[in-house]
């Protein structure tokens, strides 16, 4: 690799001070390494400078794990060339530098595919998933990718930790004899407190998976959803399922936002692999194009779309599950359509991916921000959660857009304060606040899927209480005792989320063009493009 493994000029360190989320933060240094040996050699350095170390694929998560004040190491190239798949297993063997858009193109030739499947899919690397415990639109039926992952390599502060479902760690691992003699003892203590706290929602990825690794006794659960706190990744093997031979959607709209949960239930009796939610809010934001010309007035008078597919090798059979689930949500429903050739069910889901761009692009002042967008509740409260959003968002007077996984009672929502107000920051504050008290409140999760990062670290005592934290904190000193790894991700460093943002008079200045580049990545989704 030329050039020196740990680099410092502004300029590219710039480049690499946003990802996906709200903020600006200005690393140390960058470090890119492309083998084990370089990797070994940059953490050693960082070691010995005192600097801090936060690892990053192709930065596009939105809850801030993604920058620091110490080391960007980008693992974007680490072994990039190493995708196995097993066509006995069904299991791919794969660098975390591996896109799931690459694994599943080697995976579909022998007629597999990893199911999960989250929007930044294009260039999400597989080491990013699993460190967020990433889903995605299947996960109504295929969970996220917790239960696709079989095993994990991590380079902790002692070395290279293996982790698999078939074998037990290395006992004499210093991890692993930390975990024995410090960690366990004190979840056992706590084990009733844990199964308490812990949101009975069907997504969670706020914090250390404590609930799955009572289930599991598998410290494995607790590396997936991680975000980088606990090591590096150097090493993911994940389940594979068969690619499904057929495909029939259905788009559902509803006329009345009470009927939501009822509708959504209806639906997810006859198991749809996909079930998502575009709200009232997401509609009339795109009101505009020209998405349903059999119904011109479809997005002015929903209260929301339903999108579900069935996937299966029977054809005959999907299709008669999707008229059944047509049927059973007519009663609620204002417009119902069924699609089974390839086109038609573009059509039918090419509303979902249009209002992305026009987000990025707005140009009157407004600026969409991710500070409340990854609430998960019951299902049964979804329609509770989306009535708090909406009056958080009215009391502030701040425009916003909602939609999400509704299967899984999971809602994303962007914010779109107008820069141009004085009090904006002051009004997406007050925002942040009674949303993620109203979702606490309903027995959900700040974060379905995206993670706890620095948006949501303080967040996790108000949402688990003082024991789970305190079990929290043990897990990071068995893994990391010095606190070298993404600090201020999960286990919270005290500092104001809302601060360090990549908006307004605050903003850390960047080189010139830096910040036109920057904005050019999120606005195109350039986010596979190298910054180095």
């Amino acid at each position: 690799m030329p050039g020196p493994l740990i680099r410092t000029d502004l300029a590219l360190r710039a480049r690499y001070s946003q990802g996906g989320g709200i903020y600006r933060i200005i690393p140390a240094a960058v470090a890119r390494p492309t083998t084990g040996e370089e990797l070994a050699t940059v953490l050693a350095a960082a070691r010995d400078r005192h600097l801090t170390v936060t690892p990053r694929g192709a930065g596009s998560a939105m809850d801030g794990s993604n920058v620091t004040t110490g080391l960007v190491l980008d693992l974007t190239l680490y072994e990039d060339d190493r995708c196995l798949v097993d066509e006995e297993k069904w299991r791919a063997f794969a660098s975390p530098a591996i896109s799931l858009a690459v694994l599943n193109r080697e995976a579909a030739a022998i007629g597999l595919r990893l199911p999960v499947d989250p929007s930044s899919g294009t260039w999400a690397t597989l080491g990013g998933m699993v460190s967020t415990n990433a889903s995605g639109p299947h996960s109504v039926r295929d969970g996220s990718i917790r239960r696709w992952v079989h095993g994990v390599a991590l380079h902790t502060a002692d070395g290279y930790l293996d982790l698999s479902r078939s074998r037990e760690p290395d006992q004499q691992h210093p991890v692993v004899a930390r975990w024995r003699n410090d960690v366990e003892p004190l979840l056992r203590r706590h084990e009733a407190v844990i199964h308490a706290r812990f949101p009975k929602v069907r997504k969670n990825s706020a914090g250390y998976a404590l609930d799955h690794y009572l289930d599991s006794e598998d410290l494995l659960d607790l590396v997936i959803g991680a975000e980088g706190t606990l090591g590096v990744l150097t090493d993911v093997v994940v389940n594979l399922a068969p690619l499904p031979a057929h495909r029939v959607a259905l788009r559902v709209a509803v006329r009345d936002r009470g009927d939501l949960v009822q509708t959504i239930e209806a639906i997810r009796v006859h198991n749809p692999a996909t079930l998502e939610f575009l709200d009232a809010s997401f509609l009339r934001f795109i009101a505009h194009l020209p998405l349903t010309p059999e119904r011109p007035d479809l997005l002015q008078q929903a209260a929301g779309l339903l999108l579900a597919d069935f996937e299966g090798d029977d054809r005959s059979e999907l299709m008669h599950r999707a008229v059944e689930a047509a049927r059973s949500a007519h009663a609620t429903a204002l417009d119902v359509r069924i699609a089974s050739e390839a086109g038609e069910i573009e059509r039918l889901w090419d509303i979902r991916h249009r209002a992305s761009p026009i987000l990025a692009g707005l140009t009157d002042g407004r600026r969409s921000l991710q500070v409340i967008e990854d609430g998960c509740v019951p299902v049964p409260r979804l329609g509770e959660y989306l009535d708090a959003v909406d009056a958080a968002a009215r009391a502030q007077r701040i425009d916003l857009v909602m939609f999400g996984h509704a299967g899984d009672g999971h809602v994303h929502v962007n914010l779109l304060p107008n820069l141009a107000d004085a009090d904006w920051k002051e009004r997406v504050r007050a925002v942040y606040s009674t949303v993620n008290d109203a979702v606490i409140r309903l027995g959900g999760t700040p974060s379905g899927e995206h993670g706890a990062g620095r948006l949501r670290a303080g967040l996790m005592e108000q949402l688990y209480g003082p024991e789970v934290m305190a079990c929290f904190r043990a897990v990071k000193r068995a893994f990391d005792p010095d606190g070298r790894f993404n600090p201020g991700v999960i286990v919270g460093d005290g500092c104001d989320p809302l601060t360090q943002l990549k908006l307004g008079a605050d903003a850390a200045p960047l080189p010139a063009g830096i910040e036109e580049y920057l904005q050019r990545i999120e606005a195109e989704a350039r986010w596979g493009e190298s910054r180095w």
